[in-house]
């Protein structure tokens, strides 16, 4: 079984006491079971069966254990399709000494030995995981928040969001989709993908003022604006903008004629970064083992000092026999998942010299076509940006304003106007701030400002 998504919500507000602790666990056990309820299974039993809705196969299991006030529950599904796929489905809900953590994994596989990827399932969100998003309350992950849908209009706010995009302790991706004008570059492309990625990243729709915050906060390399979409990864730098990858309004909307169809494959591209990044960096909470560990040493040690009879000390033996049995299946289930997972880094190895190759091929490409390669068919390449080594001597650049804060203009490289209408100007001090907060430096030889171009204003600067 291959894993493809791992979840991990956690509630931690008014979490520091038993009795809210217990509460809140028992409200979300009681929403898995109308989960597991939706899906045919009795929600009172502890195992049975259920139908899936493609009329394969399928089984459940609950289990749990209690340490004082700490507890544990999962719940784990197995379903079977009619072409031999397998699917496993696990939430766990942990009441912890000071947190509540709901632990979700998806896997696929085979029923049947053979050598075919699974990884072509592209696995969406559970809806319990919008289910449970959606009670009252907040979750979190790491440091960070799990929101809804998230709309950021104007300058202020969206210095806010490139803040908390830059904080050093963001556990999750963002995902920010910009307007241009009232639209986005695809139909509904910000609703859609907050739908997919529920549980693990938040979306947020930029407008042109806060598109314009992020430049100015974050820099031209880690901009987005004009229906561009960027993906950014927790842990931002000044040098990784290519880690953070763009796809700008012109490349969505030329990808495909039919913008419904485009947006369905960018959706799973999206998909297919985020789930398998999720499915590999998030841990498994450590108090699930202590909490089961302490709760098998107490029956056994209950069992143990209560014996006093032949036929006591045999079902203390029988314990211990169930244990060791127990323990041989962990064993034996471990040392298929260090083999599983011996393999996939030895693939994931395999992968990362292919994906250095194709770089260096495509860098060459680059430099001999100025042109990038064709992506995959069923992919929408994001931006190859360039890195900038700034403005050589003797260079003459362009520049024009396009918004405008209190203290300096923010300005944007851009073609030569054509007019020849230049004229020194010395008073436009927030257009000399924002050049040099643009390029990094203030040391031109000339700065001449056009005096027939509009709409903000055309600088032409010779270093």
């Amino acid at each position: 079984m291959q894993k493809v998504a791992v979840y991990l919500l956690e509630r931690r507000e008014g979490m520091e006491w038993s009795k809210p602790r217990s509460a809140e666990a028992q409200l979300l056990r009681d929403e898995v079971l109308k989960w597991l309820a939706a899906k045919g299974g009795t929600a009172n039993a502890r195992s049975g069966t259920f139908k899936p809705e493609d009329n394969g196969s399928g089984s459940f299991l609950i289990e749990d254990a209690v340490d004082g006030d700490r507890t544990w529950w999962i719940l784990e599904l197995q379903e079977a399709t009619a072409d031999g796929r397998r699917f496993a489905s696990t939430i766990s809900i942990t009441a912890g000494a000071d947190k509540i953590a709901v632990y979700v994994t998806l896997e696929v596989g085979w029923a049947t030995a053979r050598i075919v990827p699974a990884s072509d399932s592209d696995p969406k969100c559970p809806r319990i995981i919008r289910t449970l998003l959606d009670l009252p309350g907040r979750w979190y992950h790491g440091s960070s928040t799990f929101r809804p849908l998230q709309l950021v209009r104007g300058f202020e706010d969206g210095e806010a969001l490139a803040v908390e995009l830059a904080h050093r302790d963001r556990s999750i991706p963002f995902v920010v989709v910009s307007a241009d004008g009232e639209r986005t570059a695809l139909p509904q492309l910000d609703e859609r993908l907050a739908y997919d990625l529920a549980g693990l990243a938040n979306v947020v729709r930029v407008d042109e003022d806060a598109s314009w915050a992020l430049t100015d906060v974050l820099g031209p390399g880690l901009c987005c604006y004009w229906g561009a979409v960027r993906l950014y990864w927790p842990h931002l730098g000044g040098n990784d903008r290519g880690f953070h990858p763009l796809w700008t309004g012109e490349r969505l909307r030329s990808s495909g004629h039919d913008a419904f169809a485009t947006r369905e494959r960018f959706r799973k591209q999206i998909r297919g970064l985020i789930f398998p990044a999720a499915a590999l960096s998030i841990v498994r909470p450590r108090e699930i083992d202590s909490i089961r560990d302490a709760a098998e040493r107490a029956a056994t040690t209950t069992l143990r000092d209560k014996a006093s009879s032949v036929e006591e000390f045999q079902k203390l033996a029988d314990s211990y026999a169930v244990d060791a049995d127990k323990l041989r299946d962990e064993r034996t289930t471990f040392r298929a998942k260090i083999e599983e997972l011996e393999a996939h880094v030895a693939k994931l190895e395999a992968d990362r010299l292919r994906l250095e190759a194709d770089r260096l091929s495509l860098q060459a490409h680059l430099n001999a076509k100025s042109q990038p390669a064709a992506p995959p068919p069923d992919e929408i390449a994001p931006e190859v940006e360039a890195e900038d080594a700034g403005p050589a001597p003797g260079e003459v650049r362009f520049y024009k304003k396009i918004h405008s804060t209190p203290t300096h203009d923010i300005m944007k490289r851009v073609q030569d106007c054509g007019c020849d209408n230049w004229e020194s100007s010395h008073a436009a001090d927030k257009a000399r701030k924002g050049i040099a907060k643009l390029e990094g430096k203030n040391d031109w030889n000339q700065m001449q400002h056009c005096a027939s171009c509009t709409g903000g204003g055309m600088w032409r600067v010779r270093w």
